[in-house]
């Protein structure tokens, strides 16, 4: 005989098993879909009994009710916010939400808000949510802006503090050249810092003059109109005077220009193995944290240790890699087809092409 009251089940149970089924849809559910899975796994068939468990998981702020939009339609209810999720982690701390996509998906969407959909980002981005316990918890907790602030400082004591240090040394006597012998120049010294860090040298490689002579006029107004044409001059030069590497308490008006270049170029390098490799810095944290919390699984083990052995491949890039995809990402795409093969996640791929095909597909989407 059904029961009517959950029986023996244990406390919470039958919400837990609502919370579940509603993850596992990628849609909202209706309540006699939620009953008849109720009915299937708990045994469970008491209307109010059921209507009860989902006010009260309303309530909780675990899931959201879509009321019809004809009268006497049924009820459908969802798993749509970041605050969803939270609290649903605070109340039922035994589901594993980060197994299920719906969960990793409203993270993803706000955390690359500004970024193409299905991006080769956001795939890195899904299964590591997935396989790292340690990592879901802490997207879920924190905003995008304060998590790329604490990626870039890790990166900076950690990875890249000499040359962090060199381009804020060099930064510093161009800014006492430009103050000196410039006198329209009147940038504060952060200013100046700050608004050179941003420049683009990728626009400089692919020579778009107009960025360089545009970059100089609004953002160090006051410099000499001949300087960023004297950059580029530079950049195209075959050969560029090196600098010392104890840099002078002060330079003149002729040496200027040689230092902008040096400061400009490590900036960008700076940037470009900064982009390579804070995801692997994300990566390693999180998995050491997941160790020592004990939630470590033996497929985050093998990710981890393939992806970073893929990384040692990242010099390996062909000249027009912009245009296209390296070592390192051929091999992270094999990898990854490997955990969705076996996670059935992200869906796209998945449902789409099938455990046989996905390697195949995402080398057509990603090339």
């Amino acid at each position: 005989m059904p029961k009517k009251q959950g029986g023996h089940l244990s406390i919470g149970e039958v919400k837990s098993s609502i919370l579940e089924f509603i993850l596992k849809n990628k849609k909202p559910v209706g309540e006699p879909a939620i009953r008849k899975y109720l009915l299937k796994k708990c045994d469970v068939t008491d209307q109010g009994n059921i209507n009860r468990h989902l006010h009260d998981l309303r309530k909780h702020g675990c899931i959201k009710l879509i009321p019809p939009q004809k009268k006497g339609l049924r009820n459908y209810w969802d798993i749509v916010t970041r605050e969803n999720i939270k609290n649903i982690r605070h109340e039922f701390p035994e589901l594993q939400l980060n197994k299920h996509e719906k969960a990793i998906s409203i993270i993803t969407i706000e955390l690359l808000s500004d970024r193409e959909n299905f991006c080769f980002e956001w795939l890195k981005l899904h299964i590591q949510l997935l396989l790292s316990v340690s990592f879901f918890d802490t997207c879920l907790e924190i905003d995008t802006q304060t998590l790329c602030q604490r990626i870039w400082k890790s990166y900076i004591t950690t990875k890249d503090s000499l040359r962090y240090k060199r381009i804020n040394d060099l930064s510093k006597i161009c800014y006492i050249a430009c103050a000196k012998y410039y006198s329209k120049f009147k940038m504060p010294e952060d200013m100046f810092t700050a608004t050179i860090k941003e420049f683009s040298w990728e626009k400089v490689r692919l020579g778009i003059k107009e960025y360089i002579v545009g970059f100089f006029k609004y953002n160090l107004p006051g410099l000499p109109k001949d300087i960023p044409l004297r950059i580029i001059k530079t950049k195209l030069s075959e050969t560029i005077e090196e600098i010392p590497e104890k840099i002078p308490d002060e330079i003149n008006d002729k040496d200027f220009i040689n230092y902008m270049f040096h400061t400009l170029q490590l900036i960008i390098e700076q940037k470009r193995d900064y982009d390579s490799s804070k995801h692997h810095l994300l990566l390693e944290h999180f998995f050491l944290q997941d160790i020592l919390t004990g939630v470590d699984s033996d497929d985050e083990h093998y990710f981890v240790k393939k992806t970073l052995d893929n990384y040692a491949l990242i010099g390996k890039w062909p000249e027009s890699f912009y245009m296209g995809l390296g070592e390192a990402e051929l091999a992270d795409l094999e990898l990854i087809s490997e955990i969705i093969i076996k996670y059935k996640q992200p869906s796209v791929f998945y449902d789409l092409y099938g455990k046989d095909k996905v390697y195949q597909e995402l080398l057509k989407w990603y090339t």
